[in-house]
């Protein structure tokens, strides 16, 4: 459990990091727009879903979690959308990985120029502010310092969900490897 929650308290170092970065940024609308994409649309690491997975262990939800992912589909939006969160759409807001993170201000390189990744509310408000904003290769670059197992593969984000529940799982108890975990 300990290197768990050194990776864990890393990752969310970063995403404080992040928060940072992009504190006096223009924030979302709540239009929450984002969250309805499909699921198979947006990916996400185990790593970034490493702190909430040990959150839930906690709390004694993550086989709750577990069903519910076993029942959706690839066409689905993220489980984690709450449409009555009073932060963005994410019932653990805190926990969103970086994608999450990420796409609510900050660029990447297209062609080797900077190009704002926003949604199409924010995209306009930042365009003037590209020295502000964090570069998302770099950004995951250090993810990947933490763990690179971990953070080298992106799945759908409902999958990368599950893997990180898994992998906590199998990690605490190597007993369910046998029982289909």
């Amino acid at each position: 459990m300990k290197r768990l929650e050194e990776l864990a308290i890393k990752v969310m170092k970063l995403y404080l990091e992040l928060e940072n970065i992009q504190s006096g940024l223009p924030s979302c609308n709540g239009c929450r727009e984002c969250c309805g994409t499909p699921s198979i649309n947006i990916e996400a690491t185990i790593l970034e879903f490493l702190p909430l997975a040990i959150h839930l262990l906690r709390k004694g939800s993550i086989e709750k979690w577990l069903n519910i992912l076993e029942t959706i589909d690839e066409s689905d939006r993220c489980v984690l959308f709450d449409p009555r969160s009073e932060h963005g759409g994410c019932s653990y807001h805190s926990f969103r990985p970086l994608v999450c993170r990420l796409f609510s201000g900050s660029y990447i390189l297209r062609k080797g120029k900077p190009e704002v990744w926003a949604c199409r509310y924010l995209k306009p408000q930042l365009g003037g502010l590209l020295e502000n904003l964090p570069e998302c290769q770099e950004i995951h670059s250090k993810l990947l310092s933490i763990d690179f197992f971990l953070a080298q593969e992106r799945y759908p984000i409902n999958i990368a969900f599950k893997k990180a529940l898994e992998y906590t799982c199998v990690s605490l108890f190597p007993e369910l490897r046998y029982k289909g975990a």
